[in-house]
Protein backbone atom coordinates (compact mmCIF):
# COMPACT_ATOMS: atom_id res chain seq x y z
CA UNK A 1 0.00 0.00 0.00
CA UNK A 2 1.13 3.49 -0.44
CA UNK A 3 0.48 6.46 0.82
CA UNK A 4 1.18 10.27 0.44
CA UNK A 5 1.19 12.70 3.19
CA UNK A 6 1.98 16.41 3.51
CA UNK A 7 4.04 17.98 5.64
CA UNK A 8 3.59 21.83 6.26
CA UNK A 9 4.73 23.98 9.47
CA UNK A 10 4.86 27.47 10.79
CA UNK A 11 1.99 29.27 8.51
CA UNK A 12 1.63 32.04 10.59
CA UNK A 13 -1.55 32.75 9.60
CA UNK A 14 -2.68 36.54 9.50
CA UNK A 15 1.29 37.80 10.56
CA UNK A 16 1.25 41.08 10.52
CA UNK A 17 4.22 42.78 8.32
CA UNK A 18 5.45 45.73 9.23
CA UNK A 19 5.90 49.38 7.65
CA UNK A 20 4.49 48.25 4.18
CA UNK A 21 2.38 51.20 3.61
CA UNK A 22 6.22 53.55 3.15
CA UNK A 23 7.11 51.39 0.33
CA UNK A 24 5.35 53.76 -2.41
CA UNK A 25 3.24 51.32 -5.08
CA UNK A 26 3.70 49.08 -2.75
CA UNK A 27 1.31 45.84 -3.57
CA UNK A 28 -0.07 46.28 0.03
CA UNK A 29 -2.93 44.29 0.28
CA UNK A 30 -1.15 41.20 -1.93
CA UNK A 31 1.64 41.09 0.76
CA UNK A 32 -1.17 41.48 3.53
CA UNK A 33 -2.87 38.36 2.52
CA UNK A 34 -0.15 36.21 1.14
CA UNK A 35 0.14 33.49 4.47
CA UNK A 36 -4.35 32.56 3.24
CA UNK A 37 -3.19 32.80 -0.16
CA UNK A 38 -0.65 30.35 0.73
CA UNK A 39 -2.94 28.42 2.95
CA UNK A 40 -5.73 28.41 0.14
CA UNK A 41 -2.79 26.99 -1.99
CA UNK A 42 -1.81 24.26 0.33
CA UNK A 43 -5.30 23.08 0.46
CA UNK A 44 -5.75 23.16 -3.18
CA UNK A 45 -2.63 21.32 -3.21
CA UNK A 46 -3.30 18.36 -1.23
CA UNK A 47 -6.70 17.87 -2.89
CA UNK A 48 -4.64 17.91 -6.15
CA UNK A 49 -2.16 15.62 -5.10
CA UNK A 50 -5.06 13.12 -3.72
CA UNK A 51 -2.88 13.10 -0.48
CA UNK A 52 -3.93 10.77 2.24
CA UNK A 53 -3.16 13.07 5.57
CA UNK A 54 -2.10 16.75 6.13
CA UNK A 55 -0.06 17.28 9.06
CA UNK A 56 0.92 20.66 10.01
CA UNK A 57 4.33 21.19 13.11
CA UNK A 58 2.87 23.72 14.88
CA UNK A 59 2.76 28.06 14.48
CA UNK A 60 -0.31 27.38 12.60
CA UNK A 61 -1.05 30.72 13.42
CA UNK A 62 1.31 34.06 14.60
CA UNK A 63 -0.69 34.86 18.50
CA UNK A 64 -3.46 36.43 19.87
CA UNK A 65 -6.20 37.59 17.38
CA UNK A 66 -8.36 40.73 17.36
CA UNK A 67 -10.89 38.69 16.38
CA UNK A 68 -12.05 35.29 15.13
CA UNK A 69 -11.50 36.00 11.63
CA UNK A 70 -8.07 34.95 11.40
CA UNK A 71 -9.44 31.24 12.69
CA UNK A 72 -12.65 31.23 10.85
CA UNK A 73 -10.49 31.24 7.90
CA UNK A 74 -8.54 28.34 8.51
CA UNK A 75 -11.53 26.36 9.50
CA UNK A 76 -13.11 26.92 6.14
CA UNK A 77 -9.92 25.53 4.95
CA UNK A 78 -9.95 22.78 6.90
CA UNK A 79 -13.36 21.64 5.88
CA UNK A 80 -12.29 21.94 2.17
CA UNK A 81 -10.25 18.63 3.13
CA UNK A 82 -12.68 17.05 5.16
CA UNK A 83 -15.15 17.44 2.56
CA UNK A 84 -12.36 16.13 0.19
CA UNK A 85 -11.79 13.14 2.83
CA UNK A 86 -8.50 14.10 3.92
CA UNK A 87 -7.41 14.39 7.39
CA UNK A 88 -5.49 16.79 9.11
CA UNK A 89 -3.28 16.67 12.05
CA UNK A 90 -1.90 20.05 13.96
CA UNK A 91 -0.06 20.97 16.76
CA UNK A 92 0.40 24.04 18.61
CA UNK A 93 3.86 26.02 18.32
CA UNK A 94 5.36 28.63 20.37
CA UNK A 95 3.34 31.55 18.52
CA UNK A 96 0.14 30.20 18.84
CA UNK A 97 0.77 28.22 22.37
CA UNK A 98 -0.96 30.87 24.40
CA UNK A 99 -4.10 31.81 21.97
CA UNK A 100 -6.74 31.23 24.58
CA UNK A 101 -9.43 32.46 21.39
CA UNK A 102 -8.50 29.03 19.38
CA UNK A 103 -9.48 26.94 22.96
CA UNK A 104 -12.85 28.18 22.18
CA UNK A 105 -13.13 28.25 18.39
CA UNK A 106 -14.69 24.82 17.42
CA UNK A 107 -13.11 23.02 14.84
CA UNK A 108 -14.36 19.81 12.24
CA UNK A 109 -13.82 16.66 13.32
CA UNK A 110 -12.17 14.72 10.69
CA UNK A 111 -13.62 11.81 8.47
CA UNK A 112 -13.00 9.48 10.74
CA UNK A 113 -14.15 11.69 13.69
CA UNK A 114 -10.34 12.08 15.21
CA UNK A 115 -9.87 16.23 16.84
CA UNK A 116 -7.62 17.93 14.66
CA UNK A 117 -5.45 19.62 17.37
CA UNK A 118 -3.54 17.68 19.14
CA UNK A 119 -3.01 17.26 23.29
CA UNK A 120 -0.60 19.83 25.18
CA UNK A 121 -0.82 17.38 28.11
CA UNK A 122 1.13 14.46 26.79
CA UNK A 123 2.39 13.16 23.93
CA UNK A 124 -0.94 12.40 21.96
CA UNK A 125 -1.75 9.59 19.36
CA UNK A 126 -4.00 9.42 15.57
CA UNK A 127 -4.45 6.20 14.22
CA UNK A 128 -5.27 6.25 10.71
CA UNK A 129 -6.14 2.46 10.16
CA UNK A 130 -7.54 3.15 6.66
CA UNK A 131 -3.85 3.88 5.28
CA UNK A 132 -1.95 2.22 8.20
CA UNK A 133 -0.24 5.72 10.07
CA UNK A 134 0.15 6.33 13.20
CA UNK A 135 1.03 10.18 13.73
CA UNK A 136 2.82 10.70 17.41
CA UNK A 137 2.44 14.80 18.91
CA UNK A 138 2.17 17.31 21.42
CA UNK A 139 1.06 20.82 21.21
CA UNK A 140 3.48 24.00 23.19
CA UNK A 141 1.32 24.49 26.54
CA UNK A 142 3.02 28.08 26.71
CA UNK A 143 5.14 30.04 24.09
CA UNK A 144 8.71 28.91 25.95
CA UNK A 145 8.74 25.28 26.30
CA UNK A 146 12.20 24.48 27.21
CA UNK A 147 12.08 20.55 28.26
CA UNK A 148 12.97 18.29 25.89
CA UNK A 149 9.55 17.28 24.60
CA UNK A 150 10.78 14.49 22.62
CA UNK A 151 12.30 12.57 25.27
CA UNK A 152 8.16 11.03 25.94
CA UNK A 153 7.11 10.38 22.81
CA UNK A 154 6.03 6.26 22.69
CA UNK A 155 7.47 3.29 21.02
CA UNK A 156 6.34 3.49 17.62
CA UNK A 157 3.14 1.40 17.18
CA UNK A 158 3.98 -2.25 14.90
CA UNK A 159 2.96 -2.53 11.30
CA UNK A 160 1.98 1.14 10.95
CA UNK A 161 4.14 4.02 9.29
CA UNK A 162 4.98 6.42 12.07
CA UNK A 163 5.44 9.67 11.83
CA UNK A 164 6.35 12.07 14.89
CA UNK A 165 5.06 15.60 14.80
CA UNK A 166 7.40 18.01 16.95
CA UNK A 167 7.78 21.83 17.30
CA UNK A 168 11.42 22.37 17.70
CA UNK A 169 14.25 23.52 17.31
CA UNK A 170 16.09 20.73 17.60
CA UNK A 171 20.10 21.98 19.28
CA UNK A 172 19.60 25.36 17.70
CA UNK A 173 19.35 27.63 14.59
CA UNK A 174 20.51 31.04 14.14
CA UNK A 175 17.18 33.60 14.41
CA UNK A 176 14.72 30.92 16.51
CA UNK A 177 14.53 30.75 19.98
CA UNK A 178 15.71 27.35 21.76
CA UNK A 179 12.36 25.63 22.38
CA UNK A 180 11.97 22.02 22.81
CA UNK A 181 15.53 21.09 22.48
CA UNK A 182 16.65 17.52 21.30
CA UNK A 183 19.22 16.04 19.11
CA UNK A 184 18.87 14.26 15.90
CA UNK A 185 20.27 11.29 17.36
CA UNK A 186 17.69 11.35 20.53
CA UNK A 187 15.05 10.93 17.16
CA UNK A 188 16.19 8.78 15.64
CA UNK A 189 16.52 6.43 18.87
CA UNK A 190 12.56 6.52 18.48
CA UNK A 191 12.43 4.34 15.34
CA UNK A 192 10.11 6.19 14.00
CA UNK A 193 9.72 6.24 10.20
CA UNK A 194 9.72 10.25 9.97
CA UNK A 195 9.51 13.08 11.86
CA UNK A 196 7.86 16.20 10.77
CA UNK A 197 9.58 19.18 12.61
CA UNK A 198 8.00 22.87 12.90
CA UNK A 199 9.89 26.05 14.02
CA UNK A 200 12.54 26.21 11.98
CA UNK A 201 11.75 28.32 8.65
CA UNK A 202 14.63 27.06 6.57
CA UNK A 203 13.74 23.73 4.87
CA UNK A 204 16.19 21.07 5.88
CA UNK A 205 16.62 17.48 6.47
CA UNK A 206 18.68 16.65 9.47
CA UNK A 207 18.16 12.37 9.39
CA UNK A 208 21.15 10.52 10.32
CA UNK A 209 22.35 8.11 7.81
CA UNK A 210 20.79 5.13 7.41
CA UNK A 211 17.76 6.53 9.78
CA UNK A 212 14.38 7.91 8.84
CA UNK A 213 14.35 11.22 7.85
CA UNK A 214 13.97 14.18 10.28
CA UNK A 215 12.49 17.06 8.13
CA UNK A 216 11.79 20.76 8.62
CA UNK A 217 9.30 21.77 5.71
CA UNK A 218 10.55 25.44 6.27
CA UNK A 219 7.49 27.95 6.44
CA UNK A 220 4.99 28.30 4.09
CA UNK A 221 5.49 32.00 2.91
CA UNK A 222 8.44 34.07 3.72
CA UNK A 223 7.49 37.04 6.04
CA UNK A 224 10.58 39.34 5.67
CA UNK A 225 13.84 39.93 3.83
CA UNK A 226 15.88 37.63 6.20
CA UNK A 227 13.00 34.52 4.66
CA UNK A 228 14.60 34.94 1.24
CA UNK A 229 13.74 32.04 -1.95
CA UNK A 230 10.72 29.47 -2.03
CA UNK A 231 8.71 28.83 0.56
CA UNK A 232 6.02 25.48 0.80
CA UNK A 233 5.58 22.46 2.03
CA UNK A 234 7.18 18.94 1.52
CA UNK A 235 4.46 15.59 0.51
CA UNK A 236 5.69 12.49 1.30
CA UNK A 237 5.75 9.36 -0.36
CA UNK A 238 5.70 6.19 1.36
CA UNK A 239 6.09 2.59 -0.19
CA UNK A 240 4.62 -0.58 1.13
CA UNK A 241 7.77 -1.43 2.86
CA UNK A 242 7.19 2.12 4.73
CA UNK A 243 10.33 3.51 3.26
CA UNK A 244 9.43 7.29 2.28
CA UNK A 245 10.76 9.69 -0.43
CA UNK A 246 10.05 13.46 -0.09
CA UNK A 247 9.24 15.84 -2.35
CA UNK A 248 9.20 20.07 -2.40
CA UNK A 249 6.12 22.21 -3.40
CA UNK A 250 6.63 25.86 -3.76
CA UNK A 251 3.14 27.32 -2.30
CA UNK A 252 4.55 31.10 -1.10
CA UNK A 253 2.85 33.94 -3.55
CA UNK A 254 5.04 36.52 -2.30
CA UNK A 255 9.01 36.00 -2.43
CA UNK A 256 11.45 37.55 -0.56
CA UNK A 257 14.91 37.95 -2.86
CA UNK A 258 18.50 39.23 -1.85
CA UNK A 259 20.06 40.58 -5.16
CA UNK A 260 23.84 40.61 -4.07
CA UNK A 261 25.94 42.80 -7.07
CA UNK A 262 30.01 43.00 -7.21
CA UNK A 263 30.56 46.20 -8.07
CA UNK A 264 34.37 45.89 -7.33
CA UNK A 265 35.10 45.38 -11.26
CA UNK A 266 32.78 47.96 -12.11
CA UNK A 267 33.48 51.56 -14.18
CA UNK A 268 30.19 53.22 -14.33
CA UNK A 269 26.73 53.31 -12.62
CA UNK A 270 24.55 51.87 -15.64
CA UNK A 271 26.49 48.76 -15.16
CA UNK A 272 25.01 48.37 -11.88
CA UNK A 273 21.42 49.11 -13.12
CA UNK A 274 22.48 46.73 -16.05
CA UNK A 275 23.44 43.86 -13.23
CA UNK A 276 20.49 44.30 -11.57
CA UNK A 277 18.30 44.20 -14.58
CA UNK A 278 19.95 40.62 -15.59
CA UNK A 279 19.25 39.95 -12.31
CA UNK A 280 16.02 40.71 -12.08
CA UNK A 281 14.85 39.07 -15.83
CA UNK A 282 16.28 35.52 -14.00
CA UNK A 283 14.32 36.23 -10.48
CA UNK A 284 11.08 37.08 -12.56
CA UNK A 285 11.23 34.02 -14.18
CA UNK A 286 12.13 31.63 -11.29
CA UNK A 287 8.96 33.16 -9.14
CA UNK A 288 6.66 32.56 -11.97
CA UNK A 289 4.40 35.47 -11.52
CA UNK A 290 4.51 35.97 -7.78
CA UNK A 291 5.14 39.17 -6.48
CA UNK A 292 8.44 39.94 -5.53
CA UNK A 293 10.32 42.13 -3.08
CA UNK A 294 13.88 42.64 -3.78
CA UNK A 295 16.68 43.88 -1.42
CA UNK A 296 19.81 45.18 -3.31
CA UNK A 297 23.04 44.59 -2.06
CA UNK A 298 26.27 46.56 -3.56
CA UNK A 299 29.38 44.67 -2.08
CA UNK A 300 33.24 45.36 -2.71
CA UNK A 301 35.86 48.60 -3.07
CA UNK A 302 34.68 50.56 -6.05
CA UNK A 303 35.76 53.93 -7.29
CA UNK A 304 31.92 54.57 -7.48
CA UNK A 305 31.25 55.30 -4.17
CA UNK A 306 31.23 58.86 -4.08
CA UNK A 307 28.88 58.25 -7.15
CA UNK A 308 26.54 55.99 -5.27
CA UNK A 309 26.24 58.13 -2.38
CA UNK A 310 25.62 61.37 -4.62
CA UNK A 311 22.63 59.67 -6.13
CA UNK A 312 21.38 57.92 -3.23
Amino acid sequence: MTRRILHAADIHLDSPLQKLGTYEHAPVDRIRGASRRALENLVQLAINESVDLVVIAGDLYDGDWPDQNTGLFFVAQANKLVRAEIPIVVIRGNHDAANLMTSSLPLPANPDGSQIMMSSDLVDLRQFESIGVAVHGRSFRTRAETENLAADYPAPLSGMFNLGLLHTSLTGAEGHDPYAPCTPTQLADKNYDYWALGHVHARGEHGLPDAAPIMFSGNLQGRHIRETGPKGCVIIDVDDRNQCTTTFHELDVVRWQLCSIDVSGLQHVDEISDAFQAWLAQALTSADQRVLVVRVELCGETNLHHELHRRS
